[in-house]
């Protein structure tokens, strides 16, 4: 999301095809630059959504922060994997923010030197 356009609730969303997740994790960077508001935030969210199309969030951050290491494990089963940015709504200001992802990559968990519980 550019730093230049300033739409308030704006989401961007890159979606993976359905792959199988079971035993699978996903590692990102990530960079959140905005002006600070006491009544707003920009979010960064990974969801899983099923065949039947329910999404679940898996993980939900949101301070401003420059490339930062994001890894979770991912739910077993079938799944499409949406990473979304959401630009905050400020009721008293316009605000200026933008995301960044950097190196997404979903592989065998034991692929990555480590297991999470």
């Amino acid at each position: 999301m550019a730093k230049t356009d300033s739409r308030a609730g704006y989401k961007a969303r890159l979606v993976s095809p359905y792959l199988n997740t079971t035993g699978k994790c996903l590692e990102l960077y990530y960079w959140i630059s905005e002006e600070r508001s006491d009544d707003t935030q920009t979010l960064l969210r990974v969801i899983a959504i099923s065949e039947e199309h329910t999404e679940d969030i898996l993980v939900a951050v949101g301070s401003a922060a420059y490339f930062p290491r994001l890894y979770l494990r991912l739910p077993n089963g079938t799944h499409r994997i949406a990473i979304e940015g959401e630009r905050g709504v400020s009721k008293t200001r316009r605000m200026f923010c933008a995301l960044s992802l950097d190196d997404v990559t979903i592989m065998d968990c034991y692929r990555f030197g480590k297991a999470l519980n």
